[in-house]
């Protein structure tokens, strides 16, 4: 399987639409800390999340030199804030299951940078949808 490699986390690809710098972040009143605010996308408007919450991480501001990954969804333009992108690669056949799921991560997976967790996109559509329904 091929993952964008974000820091301490990877994403199948065929969840990701394309990765983007993080442009101006207008913040909604009364969200929760996750969701960091709405950025124009290339004209539409995206709900931007901080994958950290999502994969049991505390949550952090979004910075400028961070980037947004753009998700595959059917409905709504979401990204993912991440603090860096690190590249695509194929991960190793070897998942190590995590006893029972961190938020949206289910398995860990040792590259030689170190360990990052991997994400299932769909306990990741699910957290969205409630984080952005909340």
């Amino acid at each position: 399987m091929r993952a964008v490699i974000c820091i301490h986390s990877a994403l199948p690809l065929s969840a990701v639409r394309r990765v983007t710098e993080v442009s101006a972040i207008a913040r909604v009143p009364r969200a929760p800390p996750a969701l960091l605010g709405v950025m124009n996308q290339q004209g539409r408007v995206a709900c931007v999340v901080d994958l950290g919450p999502l994969v049991g991480m505390k949550p952090r501001p979004a910075r400028p030199e961070g980037r947004v990954v753009i998700l595959q969804r059917p409905r709504g333009d979401v990204g993912l804030y991440v603090a860096e992108v690190a590249g695509i690669e194929s991960l190793p056949a070897e998942l190590e299951p995590l006893g029972s799921p961190v938020g949206a991560a289910c398995a860990k997976v040792n590259l030689p940078e170190g360990p990052v967790k991997l994400i299932d996109p769909e306990l990741l559509q699910r957290a969205i949808d409630n984080l952005v329904e909340a």
